[in-house]
């Protein structure tokens, strides 16, 4: 392949200059790509922490609940059933409930609740929004725990846990599972079979 350099005259020719702009353009498109991949790991690692965080509020929650855990089946509204749960929070109002006037302490210390979304840079911790989610009962706008990606954190009770009718709970984990859909939002299926059943792009709280 021809580099940039002069001729005797001290001049390029034309299929010079647009060789080398295609080599610059080659090396930035490079460049992107390997930002891009050193971004998203970094996001992932983020999110296999804050996982595991959640795990260890859930656990603290059902040791306190005589084994039991709250219903989940891993849509957008599970998001909001886990915060409630480990933040204490049963009547949306973003703060823990109080009982004989005294505020009930939350089962991880680790949420970041954001009642102003323009200070969002300045919390650390998992950032908990109000945002419209889908119910049973049509949209609700309602405290939802946020992944690296903006997306939405999702729970649902693992296969050995019965939900409050009874029915058998369809995570991959015998107690439960927590789990991002990851930066390209697509998710997963519960079964081992299909396009996205295990898109590398998730985090989630089994292996």
């Amino acid at each position: 392949m021809k580099t940039c350099k002069r001729h005797g005259a001290g001049a390029f020719t034309l299929v010079e200059i647009l060789i080398c702009i295609a080599i610059l353009a080659l090396l930035s498109v490079i460049l992107l790509e390997v930002r891009g991949y050193i971004n998203n790991k970094k996001l992932q690692n983020t999110a296999q922490n804050q996982i595991a965080l959640l795990e260890t509020g859930l656990n603290n929650y059902r040791s306190d609940n005589a084994g039991n855990l709250p219903d989940g089946d891993g849509d957008e509204f599970s998001s909001h059933t886990l915060f409630a749960s480990l933040y204490r929070d049963a009547n949306n109002d973003g703060i823990p409930d109080k009982e004989s006037d005294v505020q009930l302490p939350p089962y991880t210390d680790a949420f970041a609740v954001i009642q102003d979304t323009k200070a969002r840079s300045e919390l650390d911790g998992i950032p908990v929004i109000k945002q419209q989610v889908r119910t049973t009962k049509g949209r609700k706008k309602l405290w939802v725990i946020q992944d690296p990606w903006g997306n939405l954190y999702r729970y649902r009770l693992g296969f050995d846990q019965e939900n409050s009718k009874g029915k058998p709970g369809k995570g991959f984990n015998p107690d439960f599972d927590i789990f991002s859909l990851g930066g390209d939002g697509l998710g997963d299926n519960t079964s081992n079979e299909g396009e996205n059943a295990d898109n590398v792009s998730n985090v989630r709280s089994w292996k």
